[in-house]
């Protein structure tokens, strides 16, 4: 429940960006993939613990990322822009099969970074109605990692659950991005270094044995070093 308040906190700010955006010029709308890089993308099931991640190899998969931007020229082909965008990866393929199995009652988690930043962008050069652009910016990262379970029973008199939710955390950002603009439309491909953060959370565990004894383990806290989400973005922009 803690993560899902996070979460809907996190989409709230940039739905308002979005809405401050939309009236005014210049914004933008964009999708695209999501690759995980560096440490980041490193790690398999044999470097995770129960709690996933549970060490500085973030085992992300190849996600989804999707935002707003809206820039404002200033000065010939300069300009400047605030952008907010989400971010999602799952664990690897590999990671999952073998933390998940045959389990169905087995819940892994999943990142979340929403970059919010400010920047600048400069047109290098245009030619027949298309233009090559540059950009930079930086910013702050909001960064989320969903929750992760197990259940399991012997029998149907003896069964258990453990679960993990881990701190929201924030962190400063920055990127990096180079694209070509047709009209309306433009093709980018973005370096994003999303700052090192300290993974932490707790875990609860809760166990009932045939209905004798049944109850939960006060919340044990943890802490497994620094995450460092680094990401490079291939997205599609449309701007109104």
């Amino acid at each position: 429940m803690k993560n899902v308040k996070r979460s809907i906190a996190c989409i709230a700010i940039m739905l308002g960006v979005a809405t401050v955006g939309f009236a005014q010029s210049g914004l933008s709308v964009r999708v695209g993939g999501s690759f995980p890089v560096g440490t980041f993308a490193k790690g398999d099931a044999g470097d995770m613990a129960l709690t996933i991640p549970a060490s500085e190899l973030g085992a992300a998969a190849t996600g989804i990322n999707g935002g707003v931007k809206y820039q404002l020229n200033v000065l010939g082909d300069l300009g400047v822009f605030a952008s907010a965008d989400l971010f999602y990866n799952g664990l690897k393929n590999d990671v999952v099969e073998t933390m998940k199995g045959d389990n169905e009652n087995v819940e892994l988690s999943s990142y979340m970074n929403i970059p919010l930043m400010l920047g600048a962008n400069y047109t290098l050069l245009k030619l027949s109605g298309t233009s090559l652009w540059v950009e930079a910016g930086a910013g702050i990262n909001l960064r989320n990692i969903t929750a992760n379970s197990a259940s399991a029973a012997v029998g149907t008199l003896i069964s258990g659950n453990t679960e993990s939710n881990y701190d929201f955390s924030t962190s400063a950002a920055w990127q990096v991005g180079v694209g070509v603009s047709l009209s309306k439309f433009s093709l980018g491909v973005h370096y994003y270094g999303l700052g090192a953060s300290e993974i932490s959370g707790e875990t609860m565990t809760s166990a009932d044995l045939g209905g004798i004894l049944n109850g939960e383990t006060k919340p044990v806290e943890f802490t497994a070093g620094k995450l460092n989400p680094t990401v490079l973005v291939a997205r599609m922009s449309y701007t109104f």
